[in-house]
């Protein structure tokens, strides 16, 4: 999925991107990025669902961002369970 869009780095990804389960449906939009940019270390994504909720998308469960989206290995089930993101 996404295969034409060039990859890039967790440091370069747009806010408000669309972030995608396996089978292409939407979960919802990257609202930020959580990581150390000091040490590169990506830990996962806060994404906005359609509802409002505010959700957190492990860096395990992100296998692809581009320009334009962020592709997740999630299925439908695991996507309606994320864990809310709770700002530590």
């Amino acid at each position: 999925m996404f295969e034409d869009e060039t990859p890039i780095a967790w440091t370069a990804m747009p806010r408000h991107a669309p972030v995608v389960g396996a089978d292409g449906s939407e979960i919802g939009t990257a609202e930020s990025v959580l990581g150390d940019q000091n040490e590169d270390i990506f830990h996962g994504l806060v994404v906005r669902r359609h509802d409002g909720r505010l959700v957190e998308v492990t860096a395990a469960r992100v296998k692809k961002m581009t320009a334009h989206h962020v592709l997740t290995d999630l299925d439908p089930a695991e996507a309606a369970a994320l864990t809310p993101y709770h700002r530590r």
